[in-house]
C-alpha cells in the first residue's frame, strides 16, 4: 500500500515513502528513505480521526516519550512533524517481525527462547520506567523481534508519563490498552504503574509458550474479570517441562497485587521468585481451573460492565457461608443424659395413650402373646394385658344342681 503521490513527494522534505509495512490504532507505518543521511528509515504517518487535536496531541506525546530513551531494546525515535492535515513520526526501521507475527509462523517457542525474548522486552521497559514512562500497551504485536535476535518495545501510543501535568486526553478512570494483557488493578479502573507492565509482559511470556493468553473469552469484559480474580492455567498442564522455575517466575509476574511483582529491571537481571512464590509454594495455592467462558462473561459483566469507566468493588460471590450439615441434625443425647422412658399404660380404660415426641419414632408394638387356648380352664384374671388387647373375661363355674331328696322310706 503506498499513499497517493508517495513516488514524488517528501515528507518533511527529506523522508521519501515506501511501502506500507504495519498499520496501528493511530497511525500507518511506511518504509521510508532519509534522504539527507542517506539511510532507512519508518514514517509513521497520524490517520484523520474524529478525535482532532486530540490524536494530535496524543501522537506528539508518543514521539516526546520515544525520544526520552536510548536503549537497543527500544525503538529509537528520530524526528515528528507535521504533514498536511496531520503529523509524521520518523522512527527506527526495525528489519524482522513483530513477535505476535513469530507467533503465528512458529508456534509456541521453547522455555529457553521465551524467557530470552522477554528478559530482553524488560530490559526495555526498565529504562522507560527508569524514565517515568509506562507503556500500557506491552503485547506481542508492539515487539519487535530482529534477524539476528534482538527484542524491541516498539509503539508508545498510549504511554503515560508520570509526574506530567495531568490532560484530559484519558478521561478519569478510563481504561486503555488490550484486555488480554490488563493488569488487575487497571481492570478495577486504577492507574497503569511500572508493575503493570510487568504483568503485561507476563501474559506475553505464557501466550509465547502456550501460543494463547493467559485468559481467553469472547467478550473483552469477562476477560478482565478473570485477569482481576481467576488464577491462570499454568502452563505445565500442557507442558509439563514448564513446571519449576519457569513457571515461579511466570506466576511471580503475573501477582494480582502490583506489590507483589518484579520490577521489569529484576526480570531482565535474570531474578528469581522470593521463596512466598517459589515452586514449594505454588501448587498450594487454588488453582481455579475457568470454569466456563459463558459463566465468567454472565458473572463478569455484571461487575466490570463499565468497560471504559472506573471498575467498582467486585464481590466474590465465595465469601457466602452455608450453615454446616451438622447443625440441620436433631441433637444427639449426652452420655450424662439418662434416656427417658415411657410410664407404663393404666389399666384403666379411660387413660389416654402416651405422647409420643414429634422428633422421635414411636416404639413398634411387641406382638402379643399366642392366644392358643390350654386345656386347663382360667378361673381368675391373669395380668393386665398389653394396651389395646381385650382381657378376655373367665367364665363363671356352672352352679351345681341340687342333689334330689331321697324317697322317705315306708315304714315296717
Amino acid at each position: 500500500m503506498r499513499p497517493f503521490g508517495a513516488s514524488t513527494q517528501l515528507i518533511a522534505e527529506r523522508y521519501r515513502l515506501g511501502d506500507s509495512i504495519g498499520r496501528g490504532g493511530m497511525g500507518v507505518v511506511y518504509r521510508a528513505t532519509d534522504e539527507v543521511l542517506g539511510r532507512e528509515v519508518a514514517i509513521k504517518l497520524l490517520l484523520p480521526t474524529r478525535e482532532g487535536a486530540t490524536a494530535i496531541e496524543r501522537f506528539r506525546r508518543e514521539a516526546r516519550a520515544a525520544a526520552m530513551l536510548t536503549d537497543p531494546h527500544v525503538v529509537a525515535t528520530y524526528d515528528f512533524g507535521p504533514h498536511g492535515d496531520g503529523h509524521f513520526l520518523a522512527m527506527e526501521l526495525v528489519e524482522g517481525r513483530s513477535l505476535s507475527g513469530e507467533l503465528k509462523l512458529r508456534g509456541p517457542l521453547a522455555a529457553g527462547r521465551a524467557l530470552e525474548i522477554v528478559r530482553q522486552a524488560a530490559a526495555g521497559l526498565a529504562a522507560a520506567h527508569q524514565h517515568g514512562l509506562i507503556h500500557r500497551d506491552i503485547k506481542p504485536a508492539n515487539l519487535m523481534l530482529t534477524p539476528n535476535g534482538l527484542v524491541k518495545v516498539a509503539d508508545f501510543g498510549i504511554v503515560r508519563i508520570l509526574g506530567d501535568t495531568p490532560t484530559t486526553l484519558t478521561a478519569t478512570g478510563q481504561i486503555v490498552g488490550t484486555s488480554h494483557y490488563l493488569a488487575p488493578e487497571r481492570a478495577q479502573g486504577r492507574p497503569a504503574e511500572a508493575a503493570s507492565d510487568v504483568y503485561a509482559l507476563g501474559c506475553v511470556l505464557h501466550q509465547l509458550v502456550t501460543g494463547q493468553p493467559p485468559f481467553i473469552a469472547d467478550d473483552p469484559v469477562a476477560v478482565m474479570y478473570q485477569h482481576v480474580r481467576a488464577d491462570p492455567v499454568p502452563p505445565s498442564e500442557l507442558r509439563p517441562e514448564l513446571a519449576g522455575e519457569f513457571e515461579a517466575l511466570l506466576f511471580w509476574m503475573m501477582a494480582k497485587d502490583p506489590a507483589d511483582r518484579p520490577t521489569a529491571a529484576q526480570v531482565a537481571a535474570g531474578a528469581t521468585p522470593p521463596p512466598q512464590v517459589d515452586t514449594e509454594v505454588l501448587p498450594v495455592l487454588p488453582v481455579r481451573r475457568r470454569p466456563s467462558r459463558n459463566a465468567l462473561v454472565a458473572a463478569g459483566a455484571a461487575l466490570v460492565i463499565a468497560g471504559s469507566a472506573a471498575v467498582g468493588l467486585l464481590i466474590d460471590a465465595n465469601t457466602t457461608k452455608l450453615p454446616a450439615t451438622e447443625d440441620l441434625k436433631p441433637p444427639a443425647p449426652s452420655a450424662s443424659t439418662p434416656a427417658v422412658s415411657r410410664p407404663a399404660p393404666s389399666r384403666s380404660a379411660t387413660d389416654a395413650p402416651a405422647t409420643v415426641a414429634p422428633v422421635t419414632k414411636a416404639p413398634a408394638r411387641t406382638a402379643p402373646a399366642s392366644t392358643k387356648r390350654t386345656s386347663a380352664k382360667p378361673t381368675t384374671a391373669g395380668p393386665s394385658a398389653p394396651p389395646g388387647e381385650k382381657t378376655k373375661k373367665p367364665k363363671p363355674p356352672k352352679p351345681s344342681k341340687p342333689s334330689k331328696p331321697s324317697k322317705p322310706g315306708r315304714p315296717g
